[in-house]
């Protein structure tokens, strides 16, 4: 397993972490507050030649499947957002209603004595059905990393439960990230309007620092886990379909991932298996994406792609 990704996956959910990279040797290190978490190499990369705040890559969990947990699941999809529903009513948890998330179907009480691997710094959505589990995924989403959590009712209901979350155990400070009612105060009715609220409110959150760099975590997974090129853009100038930062992982067999689709992503991955061939460990690349160029693309930007072996 490679130590720098697997450490990567491990500490996205804390946030406020920043990349940097010497391009010349293709070393990366993780830092955090100014100081030093990790790297990929025995050096700290003190004069890096790139320097980016990371983030986890948005993923809502939604507790319940009703009208407004399905208006919320339809914004998400427009994002292209990950999502998770949560929910026992097996009648609304449908590929139809819900062709692009992962859909989990049980009673809460079991569904939530479960860990679920795959959830790395999560924006949970409580809106369960009559509120009878409300607290119970509260619970949940308070002891477990998080980035958001949004809970709907009316202030008798959310006085209620915060007087049991208290009393199990839940301190003030644990209490920062969540946000009762959910959502923007926009005067909201339909749930259509309140999930326009709410994904406002949760866009607000994780555009915290809008410059940031957007991690997917399934391609930091893979990474950790498997041999590969990761090309990342490092440079870019003028418009292109994708910023500084994104990356496709790509193995023998497949990839994960994008660098902006198109001409430029099948030479990123032709590259990049060429790369795997031979196995060698750094190359970086400039491209025009002028319709005047090799590639004969639209877009009039320009990028330079960083590829890195990853073994």
């Amino acid at each position: 397993m490679n130590s720098y990704y697997s450490n990567l996956l491990k500490v996205l959910p804390e946030g406020n972490l920043e990349r940097r990279t010497d391009i010349t040797t293709g070393h990366e290190a993780i830092y955090k507050d100014g100081k030093l978490l990790f790297s990929d190499s025995d050096d700290a990369v003190l004069k890096p030649d790139l320097t980016e705040s990371i983030v986890a890559e948005p993923h809502l969990v939604l507790f319940g499947s009703g009208h407004v947990g399905k208006a919320l699941y339809d914004l998400a999809v427009l994002q292209d957002m990950k999502v998770t529903v949560f929910d026992p009513r097996s009648e609304l948890m449908t590929q139809d209603r819900f062709p692009k998330a992962t859909r989990i179907v049980g009673e809460f009480e079991e569904i939530l004595s479960k860990d679920y691997e795959d959830f790395h710094a999560p924006y949970y959505c409580i809106f369960t059905h009559g509120h009878l589990h409300d607290e119970q995924c509260l619970l949940y989403a308070l002891r477990h990393p998080h980035a958001y959590i949004g809970m709907i009712g009316s202030k008798a209901k959310v006085a209620h439960c915060m007087e049991i979350v208290r009393n199990s155990g839940i301190t003030d400070d644990m209490l920062t990230k969540l946000h009762t009612p959910i959502g923007l105060s926009i005067n909201a009715v339909t749930p259509q309007e309140i999930a326009i609220s709410i994904m406002a409110q949760i866009v607000s959150v994780f555009r915290t620092d809008k410059n940031a760099v957007t991690i997917d975590t399934q391609i930091v997974r893979k990474a950790a886990s498997e041999r590969g090129i990761m090309a990342r853009i490092i440079k870019k100038d003028g418009s292109s379909p994708r910023s500084v930062g994104s990356m496709i992982f790509v193995t023998e067999n497949d990839f994960i991932g994008t660098v902006g689709g198109g001409a430029v992503e099948r030479i990123a991955i032709d590259r990049s298996r060429e790369l795997l061939k031979k196995n060698e460990r750094l190359l970086v690349e400039h491209y025009s994406l002028k319709p005047t160029g090799p590639l004969n693309m639209t877009c009039g930007g320009e990028n330079t792609i960083m590829y890195k072996l990853i073994v």
